[in-house]
């Protein structure tokens, strides 16, 4: 699995590792080892009993992932969102939209968010050969998100493959939903049950 966005890297590598480690043998790039020098050293930590590989890949100019993809060489691939972090190396979000995505040249699954507009431009220009699996709230999106509820926890009411169900999460907070949204995507393409799905977010820890 290989992510990369301008927010949300470590969270989410982070929460897919609580999530998936009772089920897999993982390797996770330590802390916020995303750069030139922290994939390469991440990825060293493979060995043939690893089951699943996490990795962010984090850039600040341009023709950088272009080293980091054939690094890393996802399978399922998670763009999170766009923003103005390390944008000085940049000519603009689309310009940083359209490199970041080249991390998923040879993806099989892209996961990402269908709401925001320069990420999906981006894909769909880069004519990758990834099945896109897209969460939000339009319709077309392959995860829509119906309702988010937020007491306590957030509850997030969702439909995938004209089916509905509802997952819960200890935080409220805007991020950490987004960030939740990503693995149950994840959790999605690894065949769990809705159920089971539910029950492991509602475990969720804080990073």
């Amino acid at each position: 699995i290989g992510i990369t966005g301008s927010n949300g890297k470590t969270m989410v590598k982070e929460w897919l590792y609580q999530l998936l480690s009772d089920d897999f043998r993982i390797v996770r790039s330590p802390r916020s080892y995303n750069s030139q020098i922290g994939v390469p050293l991440s990825v060293w930590s493979l060995s043939e009993n690893s089951e699943l590989g996490i990795f962010e890949g984090g850039i600040s100019q341009m023709n950088e992932m272009e080293n980091l993809q054939p690094i890393i060489q996802p399978t399922i691939g998670i763009f999170t969102n766009i923003g103005d972090a390390h944008q000085e190396g940049f000519g603009g979000l689309k310009q940083k939209a359209d490199e970041k995505v080249k991390l998923f040249t040879d993806a099989e699954v892209l996961i990402y968010n269908s709401d925001e507009k320069l990420i999906e431009i981006s894909i769909v220009q880069a004519n990758l050969k990834a099945k896109l699996f897209s969460w939000g709230k339009k319709n077309n999106a392959e995860l829509q998100v119906l309702n988010i509820e937020k007491n306590s926890t957030a509850k997030i009411d969702l439909k995938y493959k004209n089916q509905s169900f509802s997952v819960e999460i200890p935080f409220t907070d805007d991020a950490s939903i987004e960030n939740a949204l990503q693995c149950v995507c994840v959790l999605l393409c690894f065949d769990f049950p809705k159920e089971i799905i539910a029950q492991k977010l509602l475990k969720l820890e804080p990073v």
